[in-house]
């Protein structure tokens, strides 16, 4: 893509962010079976806490990117897994979007008042957790400088906008669940990491609402 056309997408999906959303329609294509299982037999005493992930979208080599993280190994049930920057919302917070903002600038150093908001994508439950999540799509328009907080994030790595349309970066992939049972997932297979769950279900509607974009483009504006 050159200048002119990362220019033009990005007010596009800002647009588009603000129109009807694919929603579960897209989830549906990367939901695990185990969230299935999971949420027929809820246990939860109290209901789910509000969270906000980022996407966060910045230029490099002509082309857009986004970060996602490795989570540090802990004990909890998102220990080690891929995911983008994101955490609870806090009653500091004004809104979930803040809590986007907040939660980027602690856990990979990019300033929030350096990211430009686009909108966000549909609200979704992570049942192990207990956690609302709210996919919040920024911009950056300058060089991202990181500052990992390493006590939360174990590495952070880019990938380009047109690596997370490419279909045969879509498979399966291998967990294994509580008891030592190993269970198929739909996955992306981004830089040799596995996304699977939450991630790959915001990932997959942002990439729907993406493709209807890039679809609206000719070949010539690409």
């Amino acid at each position: 893509m050159t200048k002119e056309n990362i220019d033009r997408f990005l007010p596009a999906l800002k647009h588009r962010l603000t129109l009807t959303l694919p929603g579960q329609n897209g989830h549906a294509k990367m939901e695990p079976s185990t969230r299935k299982e999971f949420l027929m037999n809820l246990k939860h005493a109290t209901g789910p806490r509000k969270s906000a992930v980022m996407i966060l979208l910045f230029t490099q080599d002509n082309e857009l990117h986004t970060f996602f993280i490795e989570r540090n190994v802990y004990d909890g049930v998102h220990s080690g897994q891929i995911s983008f920057p994101g955490g609870g919302f806090e009653k500091t917070d004004k809104d979930l979007f803040h809590t986007a903002l907040r939660e980027t600038q602690e856990e990979i150093g990019i300033q929030a008042a350096d990211i430009h908001i686009l909108g966000n994508l549909t609200e979704l439950y992570i049942p192990p957790s207990n956690f609302d999540v709210f996919p919040v799509v920024g911009f950056l328009d300058k060089e991202p400088q990181l500052d990992i907080d390493t006590s939360e994030v174990q590495k952070v790595f880019k990938i380009s906008l047109s690596e997370l349309r490419n279909r045969n970066n879509i498979g399966k992939g291998i967990i294994t669940i509580k008891g030592g049972r190993e269970v198929e997932v739909p996955c992306f297979w981004l830089d040799n990491h596995m996304v699977w769950g939450a991630t790959s279900m915001i990932l997959s509607e942002f990439i729907e609402v993406v493709d209807e974009i890039f679809d609206s483009f000719t070949a010539s504006d690409l």
